[in-house]
């Protein structure tokens, strides 16, 4: 249950606590909400009346309780609130503006080939004024744009900001792209490990809504993580919290020469579609994977089951190190590949488990898509400025900027 606080601070926790009821479990009536965060009926009725003036939620409909008026329904306002999110990886650019309910309104994708900084900072900004002016919708009801970008985060020296990490974008080394979004587009920007933000956006409009501990495998130009504890994102002392792909491996003797073998090597995509076109397959997309998984191709079968013992042992790991409530399999691998991994991990999981374990995370399949990352990204903003997390209200985040408007008011 989420339960509101009678504590100092409790006006802006507990306008977010009812904002998140509404969310989950509207539309409710204002004695529904009341029962859900065992608040006062006043106390409601006041942040209700708050959250209405600022357009985040609104009355959707009447219905009968039995004796008396009928009650008035609240939902969330689907246009209350905007927020962006840019995918950015060696491959692609992939820019989403989704609504307070999580659903897409625009999308742009962009296909790439390890753009420059200065390459990436103009189609970035192009990319987000292009989503706002399709939408048509005013700077005002922006929270914000979230930035994903492949793991592990760099930290700046001497300071406590991520910065896109050298190693996934040569040439990037101290490139501060959050801070120069923020210049160019005058909004809070986020910048966050793809592979956590794609956990995040699955936590906020996924099948990772009603879990409270899970691990999210995300499938990109590589292999990452992400991981929700508790309800929220752990980062980690580094932010490099659930940075799976690096874990070393004596099966990757093909690594490059300055670096260690680790299981990300036999997922790096660029890797796959060449081996790939040497046995005379047309690779190169990730749709192409698909046609050729559905075909049977036999080069293809042989990596899926290869990658399957390699994953086998990732998932094995995090059951036990973290023991999570499930396990999901998401990014931007289409859903007929990451099917066919899930069988064949399962199948490979009670040979390789200890004997007289009694328990085993579920392993489901990730709901948001290709689109994971940017529409993880996306829900940062909304997240940092409206989710019921005590750490998020007290803490100082150096990777956001400003605050949201239109929350201005509401004591935050």
């Amino acid at each position: 249950m989420l339960t509101g606080t009678n504590l100092v601070y409790t006006k802006q926790y507990n306008l977010r606590i009812v904002l998140e009821v509404i969310r989950l479990f509207g539309p409710l009536s204002r004695a529904d909400v009341a029962r859900h965060t065992e608040l006062t009926g006043q106390t409601i009725s006041n942040l209700v009346r708050e959250l209405l003036a600022h357009g985040l939620v609104h009355e959707v409909a009447k219905r009968s309780e039995g004796r008396g008026a009928p009650s008035t329904s609240l939902a969330i306002n689907p246009n209350g609130s905007f927020a962006l999110g840019l995918d950015l990886d060696r491959d692609h650019l992939t820019g989403v503006i989704v609504d307070l309910a999580g659903v897409v309104r625009q999308r742009i994708h962009v296909e790439l080939d390890f753009p420059t900084p200065t390459d990436a900072l103009e189609l970035m900004t192009r990319t987000v004024d292009s989503l706002i002016e399709r939408q048509d919708v005013d700077r005002s009801r922006i929270s914000g744009l979230g930035v994903g970008v492949p793991g592990p985060m760099h930290m700046a020296s001497g300071s406590t900001s991520y910065l896109v990490n050298p190693k996934s974008f040569p040439g990037w080394h101290d490139i501060p792209l959050a801070a120069w979004l923020q210049e160019r587009l005058q909004m809070p920007v986020f910048l966050e490990n793809n592979a956590t933000a794609a956990a995040v956006g699955e936590r906020w409009y996924g099948a990772g809504q009603q879990l409270g501990t899970f691990f999210y495998i995300y499938f990109g130009s590589g292999l990452g993580g992400g991981l929700i504890m508790e309800g929220r994102p752990y980062e980690g002392f580094t932010g490099n919290a659930g940075e799976i792909g690096y874990m070393p491996t004596g099966l990757a003797g093909d690594a490059p020469n300055d670096e260690a073998p680790h299981v990300g090597l036999h997922f790096n995509m660029s890797r796959l579609y060449a081996e790939l076109r040497q046995d005379g397959a047309e690779a190169q997309t990730l749709e192409d994977l698909d046609g050729l998984l559905r075909s049977n191709h036999p080069r293809l079968l042989r990596w899926m089951d290869a990658a399957a013992h390699h994953l086998t042992g990732l998932v094995l790991a995090v059951e036990y190190i973290i023991d999570p409530e499930a396990i999901f399999f998401g990014g931007r691998l289409h859903n007929t590949v990451l099917e066919g991994l899930m069988e064949r991990v399962a199948q490979q999981l009670p040979l390789r488990r200890i004997v007289g374990k009694t328990s085993s995370p579920r392993l489901l399949l990730a709901r948001a898509g290709v689109d994971a990352a940017a529409l993880g990204v996306a829900t940062l903003p909304t997240y940092e400025f409206l989710a019921p997390a005590p750490q998020v209200l007290l803490k100082q985040r150096n990777r956001a900027i400003a605050g949201l408007r239109m929350m201005s008011s509401t004591g935050g």
